[in-house]
């Protein structure tokens, strides 16, 4: 039995378990045999991926799976907020659902994020990235099951925004002008404005949309305000962003190397609420196993094991 997305499904392919839409409805028993018919209403239905027989086009593993269906939704999203139709926040809570089951039960996050960086464009792998690293935080913070779910679906969301600001200046080769950088600013005003439109999606998924900018110590944008202004999830999510967003490659600088990224954001804590920078700091591991490493005694080691205490 192998894991299938939705997307890779062909006619003729048999499914083993039961599919359930997002309300509990049962939409495909064991044993069917999809049709066209059938892929249309898995689609329609939000549904990311399926268990079936045949393995030709099964994720490598389970984790791959869980974040290749993830980018899915995420695109999904972003379409639909482009055609202002309503956002499925079923399918979001699924993939959320599923992130957080990983992150739970691997905490080896680095690995994660290095290989889902390539399966597709800056802004879709950055947005499950940063979901991935907000649920790890908020999981070492003793956030509850339901909280640390509304933090997934904020981090999944918190950049929707960037659907509404031209591709070519995303993308731009080189420093942005000024008046360029204020354009990509907007797209927290974007994000927060069309997720508050979205009924089905958590309240306070808006606000990180239009908060995750903001800086502690009231240098951040859209409007510069303090800590005490700025949503728990915001602030989880600030950490979150800035890290990835600095591992990776950038039309204007190299990716700097996990170690560099939180120097970078310790040398900066100030920007950050502190005690999630701590437990930030004290909980993901740059080095993932495997990695080689050069010692402070100048020896050169393998990392073969998380030590937390």
């Amino acid at each position: 039995m192998a894991k299938v997305l939705t997307e890779n499904l062909a006619t003729g392919t048999v499914i083993t378990k039961a599919v359930y839409a997002h309300d509990g409805t049962l939409l495909l028993p064991p044993g069917t045999v999809l049709e066209a018919a059938h892929l249309k209403q898995l689609r329609e239905s939000g549904i990311n991926a399926v268990h079936v027989k045949n393995r030709t086009q099964s994720c490598q593993s389970e984790q791959s799976c869980t974040k290749q269906a993830a980018l899915q939704t995420v695109k999904s999203v972003f379409r639909k907020l482009i055609l202002k139709d309503m956002v499925e926040a079923g399918s979001v809570r699924t993939a959320v659902s599923d992130i957080l089951y990983r992150v739970v039960k691997d905490r080896n996050i680095m690995v994660h994020l290095t290989d889902v960086r390539a399966l597709d464009n800056y802004v879709f792998t950055h947005s499950v990235n940063v979901c991935m690293l907000s649920l790890l935080i908020g999981f070492f913070m003793s956030l509850p099951g339901e909280r640390l779910k509304e933090l997934g679906m904020a981090a999944l969301l918190h950049d929707v925004g960037l659907n509404y600001i031209p591709q070519d200046l995303l993308y731009k080769k080189g420093e942005l002008t000024p008046e360029e950088y204020e354009t990509i600013k907007k797209h927290t005003t974007y994000g927060f404005e069309r997720l508050t439109e979205s009924r089905h999606i958590p309240a306070v998924a808006a606000q990180v949309a239009g908060q995750h900018h903001e800086r502690v110590d009231g240098s951040g944008y859209p409007f510069g305000v303090g800590s005490t202004d700025i949503h728990l999830f915001a602030r989880i999510v600030a950490v979150a962003d800035v890290f990835d967003a600095l591992l990776a490659d950038r039309p204007f600088r190299k990716a700097f190397f996990p170690h560099q990224a939180v120097e970078i954001i310790a040398a900066n804590s100030g920007q950050f609420d502190a005690g999630i920078v701590d437990v930030f700091i004290n909980n993901v591991v740059i080095y993932p196993l495997g990695s080689v490493v050069r010692l402070n005694t100048g020896d050169i080691g393998v990392v073969v094991d998380m030590n937390k205490s």
